[in-house]
């Protein structure tokens, strides 16, 4: 995956505890909050053009898969990556992740990730790239940058995830656990 193009912070430098906190800080959160804000949004306009009906349930699905995603990274995944992250700092050995390796659920993200970026080019492609009609509403037009500031995110989001967080987690894993 290519890095977003919107994405101008050397993320590549950073310490792998700075990613997570800054993923689950910036990225899980932000979903939540400016998520729960755009569906709003979106109802409400498209509940005067019925073409955003189809946008509308494909966020809704997304948002609801999104945050199961994001609470098994919250709750199981990021845990030990900041264990892995920590036992290395220190030079210590960990014991290995309660159901072995941390490549299944890695696999499982990815492919989460996958289901996403696909629905959310299917949103781009209903919404003709976010583009509102010439005579559009305010409220419309403030949708469309909305839903494409969400997509934007959300890609960096991903990018950040697989390109760097999983790789190092996964370097980690092999030579910082006790088998």
């Amino acid at each position: 995956m290519n890095r977003p193009s919107t994405s101008h912070i050397p993320f590549e430098t950073w310490d792998l505890d700075l990613l997570v906190d800054y993923i689950l800080k910036f990225h899980h959160r932000n979903t939540r909050k400016h998520g729960a804000r755009i569906h709003q949004l979106l109802l409400e306009v498209a509940s005067h053009h019925p073409e955003l009906d189809a946008v509308a349930d494909h966020f809704r699905n997304s948002l609801q898969d999104l945050d199961t995603h994001c609470m098994k990274e919250e709750n199981v995944l990021y845990p030990y990556i900041l264990d892995l992250y920590n036992a290395a700092d220190l030079g210590q050995k960990l014991a290995p992740f309660h159901c072995g390796s941390i490549q299944s659920p890695i696999n499982m993200m990815m492919m989460d990730h996958d289901d996403e970026m696909a629905r959310h080019e299917r949103i781009r492609e209903l919404t003709h790239d976010y583009t509102a009609p010439a005579d559009a509403s305010d409220d419309y037009k403030q949708l469309m940058m909305e839903l494409r500031r969400f997509r934007d995110y959300l890609l960096e989001h991903i990018w950040m995830e697989n390109e760097i967080v999983f790789p190092w987690a996964l370097k980690l894993e092999g030579s910082n656990v006790e088998y």
